[in-house]
């Protein structure tokens, strides 16, 4: 089937994408109620048709699944808030379409969905967090299997791993009546003697309609499952019969760039932006000729982003070594012929879903730049939940979610204008100061400085015993090649049979012994808080300059209050008050989870929109056009979201 889409080059000039998709929502979705009352009317039809003997069941049923699926997109529509605006007087009648159109798949409350779904789009193909996420396989078979069980996935999900997600359990009251009313009409349907025609008018149409949706809506859409980047988790592949056939999900990147958008828009909107859309690199395939089909094979959703210069998705676990009796060094398999551009003393972060919450920590990568793999070295802490699950439980095989790199604590240093190639401020003397776990960006930094420039290395690796001392062996073997400009010295507090190193703390004057101050000489330090701070502490005495001491410090997850600080009153649907004090430099959202307050929300970045409240009074800062969670329109009736809701003066926000 060949696609006729082709971009109207002469009218792209300078458009502002960011406010395109904007342009094509309309107060009502009236594409959207057509489809809802040609779903009622063809029922109406069908079942008068078979009572009256005009009608086969087979064709019948076939019919019913058709309706099953196109109602399906009225339910997704309404779930989304896209057929009415919210300041709409109409905006009451939208959930009770959504409830109604729900209806022909029996066993799917429309709440409970909406909130299961706004879960799939701010978590799209992370595989803990992602409730439409395939986990039964590759094969055909396995993928039919999996499609069949969504819907009691999500309910196993529900009461499981989303069991303390408050937006899920809000949804727990209207989901328990919706299936104790089902159970009772399916009863008395069986009761009354109509088993035959429930058969095949309901449970098989839902049956049929419920995998057909599973493979267009999640698989096709989202395999191989790879990249969690906004431009990258979703395909389209382009076809006018498609976008007809499928109601516009052929184009689902569109809906998921902007979910507010109604079904009939997508290829408007897709032919529109399709400059940026390229730009970024998105995720666009040809779906081949004939029956010859060529999409699913995409690369674009299996690399890495801005050209190597960033990652952001699922990475399988390639290898763990053991290095010490609590440390092991994991090393991640990128796609092939993939190699991530970091700089040497970045880290990355890694993601798993432990003991109920989505836990992500930093690690520094321990090998220098340029391979197609990231090693990553991880010690065991008391009470670490992340370190002792990669110690214990992390296999051969796993993936973990991984973004990066990030970090500034990198060599060749920023200020100096030195490069691999350069003699621009060439360095004397590279002192590596490392405690405990700290060696991992250091290695990283020897690697690289010993590889591609020629300053003397001096590494100064401290622990509290010989056995916690890690990455020995590689240590050694980089002595022996490089003798003349590696030395090494190894500060261990306790005593122990082996001969390696000073029996000592590292302390001032272990440091003033070690090492020479003066002249173009660069200090690298990372470790714990106590010996960073007394390193430091000791280079400043001896008038080294701030420009050549680089200190390793993990950025902070939540913004710490900077500037003016505002009065942020918070109405909840339960018709609870809470009065929070947010700065300018704070979203309402972060701050009242950091408080233990329950707003609505799932992406945290503006993307799914289920965070959106009502400004009672007050000013948060206006939030930008391409943010697709919220429509200017909607920030003029007075609507924001908690997530990117910066106050700008005492404020009172109502959630939805």
């Amino acid at each position: 089937m060949k696609s006729v889409d082709q971009p109207a080059t002469a009218e792209l000039g300078n458009k502002d994408y960011p406010k395109v998709w904007q342009s094509h929502i309309p107060q009502i979705a009236w594409g959207t109620l057509l489809l809802f009352i040609g779903v009622a009317v063809g029922y109406i039809v069908v079942l008068s048709s078979t009572a009256n003997d005009y009608l086969p069941y087979p064709i019948a049923t076939l019919m019913c699944t058709y309706f099953a699926f196109v109602s399906f997109t009225v339910l997704h529509e309404a779930g989304h808030g896209a057929i009415f605006q919210v300041d709409s007087k109409l905006k009451p009648f939208e959930a009770a379409i959504g409830w109604i159109a729900c209806l022909p798949f029996m066993i799917v409350p429309y709440k409970f969905f909406q909130k299961i779904h706004d879960r799939h789009h701010a978590f799209t193909n992370d595989p803990d967090r992602d409730p439409d996420k395939f986990n039964l396989g590759e094969r055909w078979y396995h993928v039919v299997a999996a499609s069949i069980w969504l819907p009691l996935q999500y309910y196993t999900l529900a009461f499981t791993r989303y069991r303390s997600v408050q937006t899920i359990r809000n949804t727990w009251p209207s989901t328990v009546v919706y299936l104790v009313l089902m159970a009772a009409l399916l009863v008395m349907l069986v009761w009354s003697g109509y088993a035959i025609e429930l058969l095949c008018f309901a449970v098989i149409p839902a049956v049929l309609a419920m995998f057909i949706l599973a493979i267009f809506f999640d698989y096709i859409p989202h395999h191989p499952h790879k990249s969690l980047s906004r431009y990258h988790n979703t395909r389209i592949y382009p076809s006018s019969v498609l976008n007809i056939l499928l109601l516009g999900q052929n184009y689902h990147l569109i809906h998921h760039l902007y979910p507010r958008l109604p079904w009939y828009t997508y290829r408007n909107v897709y032919m529109e932006i399709l400059p940026e859309l390229k730009k970024n690199n998105a995720a666009i395939e040809n779906i081949g000729h004939g029956f010859r089909l060529s999409f699913m094979k995409s690369t674009v959703m299996n690399q890495l982003l801005d050209y190597g210069h960033a990652i952001n998705m699922l990475v399988m676990v390639k290898d763990i070594e053991k290095l010490t009796n609590d440390s092991v060094a994991v090393t991640l398999q990128l796609p092939q012929g993939e190699s991530l551009k970091f700089k040497a003393g970045q880290y990355i972060t890694v993601s798993k879903w432990l003991n109920g919450h989505h836990q992500t920590r930093c690690y520094s990568l321990c090998d220098a730049p340029g391979s197609n793999t990231l090693r990553i070295a991880v010690k065991k802490t008391t009470e670490g939940l992340m370190s002792g699950f990669i110690n214990q439980d992390l296999k051969v095989g796993d993936e973990v979610v991984v973004r990066g790199p990030f970090g500034t604590f990198v060599y060749p240093p920023k200020s100096t204008g030195y490069s691999y190639n350069s003699s621009a401020s060439k360095i004397e003397e590279l002192v590596l100061i490392a405690g405990g776990s700290g060696i991992t960006p250091i290695l990283s930094i020897m690697k690289t400085s010993l590889a591609t420039s020629d300053p003397l290395i001096h590494l100064i690796y401290a622990s509290h015993n010989h056995d916690e001392l890690m990455f020995l062996k590689e240590i050694d073997e980089l002595m022996s090649l490089y003798t003349e400009r590696l030395k090494v010295s190894y500060v261990v507090s306790r005593h122990s049979k082996e001969r390696l190193g000073t029996h000592r703390r590292l302390s001032e004057d272990t440091l003033t012994e070690l090492i020479q101050f003066g002249g173009n000489r660069h200090y690298y330090i990372c470790g714990p808080i106590g010996l960073k701070e007394m390193t430091v502490a000791t280079l400043s005495k001896n008038d080294v300059e701030e420009s050549c001491v680089h200190v390793e410090e993990f950025t902070k997850a939540v913004n710490e209050p900077h500037g003016e600080q505002f009065n942020v009153s918070i109405l909840t649907e339960n018709s609870e008050k809470h009065i929070i004090k947010v700065a300018t430099n704070q979203s309402i959202l972060e701050v009242a989870n950091a408080r233990g307050i329950a707003i609505p929300h799932a992406c945290g970045d503006g993307t799914c929109g289920s965070c959106k409240c009502k400004l009672r009074s007050g000013k948060v800062r206006q939030i930008d056009a391409s943010i697709p969670g919220i429509t200017d329109l909607e920030q003029a009736a007075g609507y924001t979201l908690a997530c990117r809701g910066f106050p700008e003066g005492d404020v009172t926000i109502q959630t939805l």
